[in-house]
């Protein structure tokens, strides 16, 4: 476990990747971590699997997973975003589930957002996405009806 700033050069002059990292503010320059819990952070040219906080900045760099308040991302990428607000510039995720989305130049593959300002590139929304439950629904019930008869 760690506190502070995650990104360190070693003597090899490559940069190390922490497993943990807790404090109030951490920020990762050139580096990453698999687990980051703190009240701020901000990735700048690093990553980060899982990342949770109240505030968090990506500038290109990347996070598999992010829980928080508030998520900037800008030129960067995250598998999953859940979040009060997500403010994307640049950016490619995945899964956004938020109460409200500020979208520019980005794209969302599956997005369950309350507000939607900005003009994100969405491939699935959440009315989408339940039309495509309905039918796997119905799909399941018509196959298992057929399939028991045998």
């Amino acid at each position: 476990m760690e506190n502070g700033t995650t990104s360190q050069l070693n003597a090899s002059g490559e940069y190390e990747v922490l497993e943990e990292v807790r404090a109030e503010t951490v920020e990762i320059n050139q580096g990453g971590a698999a687990l980051v819990q703190a009240e701020t952070v901000a990735i700048s040219q690093g990553g980060a699997q899982m990342v949770e906080a109240k505030d968090v900045s990506i500038s290109r760099g990347g996070a598999v997973s992010i829980g928080s308040e508030t998520a900037n991302l800008d030129g960067s990428a995250a598998l999953v975003i859940r979040a009060n607000t997500a403010q994307l510039n640049s950016a490619a995720v995945g899964l956004a589930i938020a109460d409200t989305v500020n979208a520019e130049s980005s794209t969302i593959g599956i997005l369950l957002a309350g507000t939607i300002e900005g003009q994100p590139d969405v491939k699935i929304d959440a009315r989408t996405a339940a039309a495509i439950g309905a039918g796997a629904a119905v799909a399941l019930f018509i196959l298992k009806q057929i399939f028991s008869r045998s």
